[in-house]
């Protein structure tokens, strides 16, 4: 059983780990925590989160929000409206309390001169989440919800689970943002495909693959 989910397969996934090299300068920053809920500022700083998860969100004229992606431990975010200098259209919110180093311009000059290596480790993970918001764009035009679903779920599998398992970590209805769907679409989705055995209900975050090789073969379209 394969577990490379094919075409598009970054769509959804959660960012971690892409700037660990950061954690050398650490010591330039100025450490924050930030509670459950609270929004980091954005434009003034960059920001590396050293404990906890963020959200990108953004919210039409009525107010609906729209969930773009998670940040999680070792990256850096708050990089475009440092650099673009135009107020953001998007919010981070902290979904856990969270510890983040704030950079700010002075200490950034004190990185370009001292650590330019870290500029390249920036500029790639910034790459990085382009290219994981553009497969993200793509399989919001060109996939069906289930795909969606399935892709989603794929991301956060647990390894070495089994039954195997993936860690959803967040509500069904942060999940049907983020997959750009109404959340009654989303439980029909979940409800349809319990009741066709592929999936196990929706408890505690997490959902069972009942059957891993059908669920394959739908990510991998």
């Amino acid at each position: 059983m394969s577990q490379n989910i094919g075409g598009r397969r970054l769509a959804f996934e959660e960012m971690r780990n892409l700037n660990l090299p950061w954690r050398a300068v650490l010591h330039l920053g100025e450490r924050r925590t930030v509670s459950k809920g609270q929004q980091v500022p954005l434009g003034s700083h960059l920001y590396f989160l050293e404990q906890g998860c963020a959200r990108l969100s953004m919210q039409n004229l009525d107010g609906v929000e729209k969930i773009l992606w998670y940040v999680r431990e070792g990256c850096i975010f708050g990089e475009t409206p440092y650099f673009e200098e135009k107020p953001s259209e998007g919010y981070f919110i902290c979904t856990e309390h969270s510890v983040i180093y704030a950079f700010s311009e002075e200490h950034l000059r004190v990185v370009r001169s001292e650590f330019p290596d870290l500029l390249l480790n920036l500029a790639r993970s910034m790459a990085y989440k382009m290219r994981v918001f553009s497969h993200q764009a793509a399989s919001m035009y060109l996939d069906t919800v289930l795909v969606r679903t399935c892709k989603f779920l794929a991301q956060r599998i647990v390894p070495g689970s089994e039954p195997l398992t993936a860690n959803v970590g967040i509500s069904r209805q942060e999940m049907a943002s983020l997959l750009g769907v109404h959340r009654i679409s989303l439980y029909k989705i979940l409800r349809q495909q319990e009741e066709n055995g592929l999936l196990g209900p929706f408890e505690n975050k997490r959902v069972v693959i009942l059957r891993p090789d059908d669920f394959f073969r739908i990510v991998g379209k």
